[in-house]
C-alpha cells in the first residue's frame, strides 16, 4: 500500500509521524509532498528508506495552493493503485493499522468502494503553564488533555485511485470522482493532534484564510461552500487585510 502525505516546515514532527508507521509489513512506499520548506523537513524525510520526497513550491497568496498540494500527491499515485492519506499532525491508531494490513493483504478495498471514509478524533494536548508548548510524552508525542471537535469526523482518507479523482473545496477537501463509498467503523481511527507549539495553528488558519481572501478578491465562487474563519483570525479573510500583496 502507498501512503501520501503533504507537508510544510514539519521538522520536528517528522521523525514521530513516519516512524510510527514507516516499518509496517503492509507500507510498500510514502509519498510526501514538501511545499519548499524552509527548516530540514526534506532532509528528516529522506532519513526513511520507503519515503520518497518531492518539493512543489507552496505558493500561499494563489488561491487554490492547498488544494493544489493535495492533487499533486494524487498525481504520484499510480492509477487503481490504493493509497492512505495522512497529514503530519496525525497518528494511525493501532486497530486501523490492523484494517489497512488486511486491506492490503487482500488487495481489495472494503465494500469494493473506491473511497473509504474513516473517523478522525481531535485532541488537544497538554501544554506548560501559561505557554504555547504542549508537554511531550516518552514517545514524542504530545500529551492528551481532552477531546475537541466532533467526533467521528469521517475524513476521505483511503482512496483506489482512477484518473477520474481530484479534490476540491480549500482549505478541508473534499473529492470528486469516486463511484462508490464505505465507512470504517468508529475504532479504526486517526487521531488528530492540535500542533506542539500553539502559534504554528495560528500561522497555518492565517494561511489558509489568506488563499480565501484572494479567492473573495478575484470575485471567484467557493467550490462547494464559504468558509467560516474562527473569531480570532476572522481579519484574516478580508482581502483588504493582506492589501499591497500579492
Amino acid at each position: 500500500m502507498l501512503i501520501g502525505c503533504k507537508c510544510l516546515n514539519e521538522e520536528k514532527t517528522v521523525k514521530r509521524v513516519i516512524g510510527d508507521f514507516h516499518d509496517e509489513p503492509w507500507v510498500d512506499k510514502i509519498i510526501a509532498i514538501d511545499g519548499d520548506s524552509s527548516d530540514y523537513t526534506v532532509q528528516e524525510l529522506r532519513q526513511f528508506s520507503k519515503v520518497d520526497v518531492y518539493v512543489h513550491r507552496y505558493l500561499d497568496w494563489y488561491h487554490d495552493q492547498e488544494i493544489m498540494q493535495a492533487n499533486i500527491v494524487l498525481s504520484y499515485i499510480p492509477h487503481n493503485e490504493i493509497v492512505f492519506l495522512l497529514d503530519f499532525d496525525e497518528r494511525i491508531t493501532q486497530p486501523l493499522k490492523e484494517v489497512l494490513g488486511k486491506i492490503n493483504e487482500a488487495g481489495e478495498m472494503p465494500d469494493g468502494a473506491d473511497l473509504v471514509h474513516i473517523p478522525r478524533r481531535t485532541i488537544d494536548v497538554l501544554r506548560y503553564e501559561n505557554s504555547p508548548f504542549a508537554i511531550l510524552g516518552p514517545d514524542g508525542w504530545p500529551m492528551e488533555s481532552h477531546e475537541i471537535g466532533q467526533f467521528p469526523d469521517y475524513q476521505p482518507r483511503l482512496i483506489r485511485k482512477t484518473h477520474k479523482m481530484h479534490w476540491v473545496q480549500s482549505p478541508h477537501r473534499a473529492l470528486v470522482g469516486w463511484t462508490q463509498i464505505v465507512a470504517l467503523r468508529d475504532e479504526c481511527h486517526i487521531l488528530h493532534y492540535e500542533k506542539d507549539d500553539y502559534r504554528d495553528r495560528e500561522w497555518i488558519e492565517r494561511r489558509w484564510l489568506r488563499q480565501n481572501a484572494k479567492r473573495i478578491s478575484l470575485g471567484l465562487p467557493c467550490d462547494l461552500y464559504e468558509v467560516s474563519a474562527k473569531p480570532e483570525f476572522a481579519n484574516a479573510i478580508d482581502p483588504n487585510y493582506w492589501k499591497g500583496e500579492r
